[in-house]
């Protein structure tokens, strides 16, 4: 039997095990804590008419019948033009061109001339997501 240190109080525990028993029961509480605080930041930032709107019906029809129409993303299409090696991606988010939390985008949410389908990156990018700040 192979022993070693349990990760938070420093017992000694059996091998794959990585907490005591009592300090597992306390790492898993707070483990809950955080997903349940980072969730409710989520949901409060987001507006409950947007919610709604990205859990209805018709934005799942629309979002799978674009998809399965366009299902290279967009833009790896126009950086492939670009660039003869760059390597085009599978779209796997469709993003509306005009955010639908304008006045004009929220009458175009429906609209599929307002569509783009993107790869994770691209969609990231669209987003302004993950970018270094300049210091």
């Amino acid at each position: 039997m192979i022993m070693k240190l349990c990760a938070r109080c420093q017992k000694m525990i059996q091998a794959p095990n990585r907490y005591c028993d009592k300090c597992k029961t306390i790492v898993e509480e707070q483990a809950k804590q955080i997903k349940q605080k980072s969730n409710n930041r989520y949901n409060k930032q987001r507006d409950k008419k947007y919610t709604q709107f990205y859990n209805s019906k018709a934005w799942k029809i629309l979002r799978k019948q674009y998809i399965t129409k366009h299902y290279l993303c967009e833009e790896c299409k126009k950086e492939a033009k670009q660039n003869k090696e760059y390597t085009i991606q599978l779209a796997e988010e469709v993003h509306h061109k005009e955010a639908i939390q304008t006045e004009t985008g929220w009458i175009r949410r429906l609209d599929e001339n307002n569509l783009i389908s993107l790869c994770h990156l691209h969609h990231d990018i669209a987003h302004n997501r993950f970018k270094r700040r300049k210091q």
